[in-house]
């Protein structure tokens, strides 16, 4: 019986304060909005981890959480409103949070690096689990942290296969009108690359467009989907302009997850760019539903994307490594075991296991 406190991106659907059910693979769960934020991810003067606290201590002084048996951070911020907690404490780290020494990274954090990693080693010590869905970070976290090493293990992340599946039977049926209409018609004659995920410098959607241009020299008739928005929309479009990709590219803006998954049937292969990374569930997403990927070499990729098999991982993080390992994968295509292996790729990640 689960809930989650976290910040809501469309106030008028999940108004801050109200209490909504959400759709789960059984059980109950609940999602709790206490504080507000921009759908695309734009910055505002007052951070919005810092706006989070604030409003995480008034729920907590109104409604409150005594009821909560056990608590689960997704950042180490919130610890601090809890640390004489004595109700056990579970951190989930979604990346190795070294990045925050990273001036390139989108995380905040990287403009005051050692205040972040005093207060992080502060906070995890009160932890009764950390789990990190990147082994370079159990590893770092283990070493530096020997008196709680025996708390910290490795997560996957794990994909949803009722929604993220091949073509099979039954599958039309489930499909609505409203969710067949949202998939525009493309040139018959195109391929298509898929891309899913934020606008902003993580994901690197820059790079994605130089690869893309570049793949297209060898690949004309390839035709890139972006899935997602971000605060870096406007470049992209500036982008797309400049590069005169305008005809090959759809800018889908963010989408549902059923409709992802449909946009993922009907594509060749899946493209990741991104300068850094936990476990990203949009690879596991796309390798569920048959498709291969080519990828950047980053975070734990290597578990499912293996050279050849289930798509392939770009040697170096620059446009032209990265279109090679696109025209790669089409060409591993052709073989007719290609969608099955990538099913295979992922069962280890499902939520069962």
């Amino acid at each position: 019986d689960y809930t989650l406190v976290g910040a809501t991106s469309d106030e008028a659907k999940r108004p801050v304060g109200r209490t909504i059910e959400l759709p789960t693979m059984g059980g109950t769960a609940r999602f709790l909005p206490v504080v507000g934020m921009d759908g695309r991810g734009a910055r505002q003067r007052l951070p919005l981890t810092v706006r989070f606290q604030w409003a995480l201590w008034r729920a907590m002084r109104g409604a409150g959480f005594s009821d909560l048996d056990i608590l689960d951070f997704h950042r180490v911020e919130p610890l601090l409103l809890f640390r004489n907690d004595a109700r056990s404490k579970n951190v989930v780290l979604h990346q190795d949070m070294s990045v925050v020494r990273d001036p390139n990274a989108d995380i905040m954090w990287r403009h005051a690096p050692a205040a972040y990693e005093h207060l992080e080693r502060r906070l995890l010590r009160q932890a009764t689990r950390v789990f990190c869905v990147r082994q370079s970070a159990v590893d770092r976290y283990r070493s530096a942290y020997p008196e709680i090493r025996d708390r910290i293990q490795f997560i996957p992340t794990w994909v949803d296969t009722q929604v993220f599946r091949p073509d099979g039977p039954g599958l039309e049926a489930d499909a609505s009108v409203a969710q067949r209409r949202s998939v525009p018609s493309l040139p018959a004659a195109a391929r298509i690359a898929t891309f899913v995920g934020r606008l902003d410098r993580q994901k690197d959607p820059i790079l994605l467009l130089a690869a893309f241009e570049r793949a297209r020299r060898s690949a004309p008739d390839l035709h890139l989907v972006i899935i997602g928005d971000g605060v870096l929309r406007p470049d992209v479009e500036r982008e797309l302009s400049s590069r005169a990709l305008g005809a090959h590219v759809s800018l889908i803006g963010a989408l549902p997850a059923h409709e992802i998954a449909d946009w993922l049937r009907r594509s060749e292969l899946f493209v990741l760019s991104s300068a850094y990374e936990g476990m990203p569930i949009a690879v596991l997403e796309a390798l569920a539903c048959g498709v291969p990927v080519a990828t950047t070499d980053v975070g734990e990729v290597r578990r499912v994307v293996r050279d050849g098999l289930t798509g392939r991982v770009a040697a170096n993080r620059d446009p032209e490594s990265l279109a090679s390992a696109m025209l790669k994968v089409l060409e591993d295509r052709a073989s007719p075991a290609s969608s099955e292996r990538c099913v295979e790729s992922v069962a280890p990640y499902t939520p069962q296991k």
